[in-house]
């Protein structure tokens, strides 16, 4: 299958539209995890969900996106079937894994806020792994079936330039996925939010008539991470609702159904939800936000003083030319 005839903006606007997302997301996410690995103290237990997060991301820009930028380039898909079945995997799983992750954190945010007491006896460092771990058997479980599927499973989407799950082929298990992977993460996800800023809100005007401060500063810092990573949440919804909508509409309709702008539309949110969580630490969180400048001012000071040395040695070149032919 070809796309149909596109003018040669068409094909590179959205050519380096989806490359310039690529690098952004596998360069973001890989700087987010040097980030909190050469300063110790980000290693803590939010940024280790933090990292789970961002490899996956990683995992997505450099195993699913670039597929994508070749086959808008070329206008179909040039990698096979046997590797098309394979792509259309690693994206159901690692997009399923990060909302399980998510869900995960929010458990952690609702004890570390709501039953403190139970959170330093459950949510050690040596368990995390073990919790990301159940993230993405979790995640295998939804996405291994379909390799196996004898009609439809992972087939090449014309109009997302992708490989995916064919949602139409079998609404018995597209309701089962979508019940698993989306409804109810996203609903116990919501509902331990909403218990911990109830919480946040109930101590912080507790904190204040009784004047404790120490106290009340601890709660504020504990709320400003769960913003944090409420803001991750925010941004992943804004970006996969759209796709679930998309989806749900077409398994129900038996097939795409939808202009092809909307699903360009479907690919740029897809992997854009993988390029905004390193925006987004770097806006919300201080600590992150200052080492993500000062990497960056390493590399700009690196790259001026590259430039001084080249153009000293350009004029010492010259300096000894011009002396050469006085002589």
């Amino acid at each position: 299958m070809e796309f149909a005839s596109r003018s040669e903006f068409s094909i590179w606007t959205k050519t380096l539209l989806f490359a310039m997302i690529n690098v952004l997301a596998f360069f973001g996410n890989l700087l987010t995890c040097y980030v909190v690995y050469r300063n110790r103290r980000l290693r803590t237990i939010p940024n280790m969900f933090v990292i789970a997060l961002a490899v996956s991301d990683i995992l997505i820009s450099s195993c699913c996106m670039p597929f994508t930028v070749a086959t808008l380039f070329h206008g179909r898909w040039i990698f096979g079937e046997t590797f098309c079945r394979i792509n259309g995997f690693a994206v159901l799983t690692f997009a399923v894994a990060s909302i399980h992750c998510m869900g995960v954190i929010a458990i952690s945010r609702y004890f570390c806020v709501v039953k403190p007491e139970r959170y330093l006896v459950l949510f050690k460092k040596e368990k995390i792994c073990l919790y990301i771990a159940c993230a993405w058997f979790a995640a295998l479980v939804g996405s291994v079936p379909p390799l196996f599927f004898e009609r439809g499973g992972f087939e090449f989407k014309l109009g997302k330039g992708m490989c995916l799950y064919t949602f139409e082929s079998d609404i018995g298990y597209t309701l089962f996925l979508g019940f698993v992977s989306i409804t109810a993460p996203l609903t116990l996800i919501t509902i331990c939010y909403a218990k911990v800023f109830r919480a946040v809100s109930r101590s912080n005007r507790v904190f204040s008539e009784e004047s404790d401060f120490p106290r009340l500063r601890a709660n504020v810092e504990e709320a400003k991470v769960t913003k944090t990573l409420l803001a991750v949440l925010v941004g992943f919804v804004s970006c996969w609702l759209p796709i679930f909508v998309i989806d749900t509409t077409d398994a129900m309709r038996g097939d795409d159904t939808w202009p092809r702008g909307v699903y360009i539309s479907y690919a740029f949110l897809l992997y854009t939800s993988s390029t905004i969580n390193p925006v987004i630490y770097g806006v919300m969180n201080k600590q992150l936000g200052r080492e993500y400048k000062d990497i960056f001012s390493k590399i700009l000071r690196f790259r001026h003083q590259n430039i001084m040395e080249t153009e000293t040695e350009t004029e010492a070149r010259f300096t000894a030319r011009r002396e050469g032919w006085s002589t």
